[in-house]
């Protein structure tokens, strides 16, 4: 691991603790965060994924993972293992409070809003279907969609403070991340270029842009005709553009 940074989100929490009169079960919520970022870490390591970066939010972690040899099915295992190991926290622990708080996070982080994991297990699901460039617009403004409806409700239904905090945090980060999903979409043009991978080959029809055809878990070839041509051919080829939106 290169970093390990403190998000401010998470000192608003450590604050919350120590003034809250029901520390005992904030205990117990801690309890399950724990329990559901290792079940992250158990196939982060199982897979011999390298951590880049370690950020501690109020949300659990924020993993940046060495994306340069992804595949489909261990990310998935990936994100979806805090979830995992929260339903067998909710299955298998017979204390009542730590199966409530257990099914809250299987709920919450189930929820397709940056950064939660129904955000990321979307985005995998998305990204093996359609073209990586499409499949960031369409996470992205669902996301947004998502984030905002959770804010509103939260305000109308005049919930608990902190919890319209974090509502509003979410939709905020959300926001953040449809406008970062260009920057996002020229890196992962980069390390398609730098870090090639053989990955499964998938065989499309003829489009005019290489850079809207592109798929993150797939190595595309092109039918032209009756000709077939490979991904690097088409990298190669002057009549594409890596950047024609």
């Amino acid at each position: 691991m290169k970093r390990y940074k403190l998000d401010f989100s998470f000192f608003l929490l450590l604050g919350l603790i120590s003034l809250s009169p029901k520390q005992h079960y904030i205990l117990k919520l801690l309890f399950c965060l724990l329990i559901h970022e290792l079940g992250h870490l158990v196939f982060i390591f199982l897979f011999r994924y390298k951590i880049k970066e370690l950020r501690l939010s109020v949300f659990g972690f924020f993993l940046s993972l060495d994306h340069t040899r992804e595949v489909f099915i261990k990310d998935l295992f990936i994100y979806s293992g805090g979830i995992l190991l929260n339903l067998i926290c909710f299955l298998f622990i017979p204390d009542e409070t730590i199966k409530k708080m257990s099914l809250i996070l299987i709920c919450f982080n189930s929820l397709p809003v940056y950064p939660l994991d129904g955000f990321n297990i979307g985005k995998t699901l998305i990204s093996y279907c359609i073209p990586y460039r499409l499949a960031l617009n369409c996470i992205s403004i669902i996301s947004m969609i998502c984030g905002a409806g959770i804010f509103l409700y939260t305000l109308f239904m005049k919930l608990d403070l902190f919890i319209l905090l974090n509502a509003g945090y979410l939709f905020i980060l959300s926001i953040i991340y449809y406008f970062k999903k260009d920057i996002l979409y020229q890196k992962f043009l980069l390390e398609k270029n730098i870090y090639p991978y053989s990955y499964p080959i998938k065989t499309i029809s003829f489009r005019d842009s290489l850079s809207k055809s592109l798929y993150k878990y797939h190595t595309i070839q092109m039918k032209i005709g009756n000709k077939i041509i490979s991904q690097e051919e088409l990298i190669q080829t002057k009549a594409f553009s890596m950047t024609k939106k």
